[in-house]
């Protein structure tokens, strides 16, 4: 599947808000920032009212989006880095959703 056609799916472009959302309340320096399924699917909530599946995070990094970050932090939680902050902002603001 091409990135255009699987963003036009609004419940990715929704995750996608939350990711960088999220991503940006970090304290952390820009190059070690991560997030994770929990704390983006409150992002989420808190604006859609609604959740989405963790998968679509995987999906996400499948597109090149996301990267799939190191694990080792031990537990079941996968973490992930935005990929391109700055592409990701204009999709953002060309969907509205900025």
């Amino acid at each position: 599947m091409m990135i255009d056609q699987a963003l036009i799916d609004l419940e990715l472009q929704g995750v996608l808000w939350a990711c960088l959302t999220y991503w940006s309340t970090e304290p952390n320096p820009f190059d070690e920032r991560v997030v994770c399924y929990s704390w983006v699917a409150q992002c989420y909530k808190d604006r859609f009212d609604g959740t989405f599946h963790q998968s679509r995070l995987r999906h996400l990094a499948r597109l090149g989006l996301l990267t799939q970050d190191d694990t080792s932090r031990g537990g079941n939680r996968r973490y992930y880095r935005i990929s391109n902050p700055e592409r990701l902002g204009g999709l953002l603001k060309k969907w509205n959703l900025n």
